[in-house]
């Protein structure tokens, strides 16, 4: 019992670090990314209009879904059956990730974000 806690805090702590690590670092390269993921040209009129790419989460929904369902249920499975009930947790939470994003509203992953710009 006191392994499974321990097991649990640690893994929680080490969740919480590495959430508020890469939030907390403002770095060039992030300036940078907004600046190849934004692509420019002009139309006819001589207006310069700029459109974002759509983000990680936009363009890889489905197999987020699908390893956070089964990473959640292989947390889940190791805490309650060990080796053999992570396996399977890691199965019925995959299952579970992809019944969510089947159900999830679809979206238009071909959708630009149009920014206009004047010269």
């Amino acid at each position: 019992m006191f392994k499974k806690i321990t097991t649990s805090f640690v893994l929680s702590t080490l969740l919480g670090l590495g959430v508020m690590i890469p939030a907390s670092s403002t770095t060039a390269a992030a300036a940078t990314k907004a600046v190849v993921d934004t692509r420019c040209y002009r139309n006819r009129a001589g207006r310069t209009v700029c459109y974002k790419r759509a983000n990680f989460y936009r363009r890889h929904r489905k197999a987020v879904n699908i390893a956070a369902g089964a990473g959640a249920g292989m947390l889940l499975g190791g805490l309650i059956g060990g080796r053999r009930g992570a396996g399977i947790g890691a199965l019925a939470g995959a299952g579970g990730g992809y019944l969510v994003t089947k159900k999830q509203r679809p979206k238009h992953y071909t959708r630009r974000y149009y920014v206009t710009r004047r010269p």
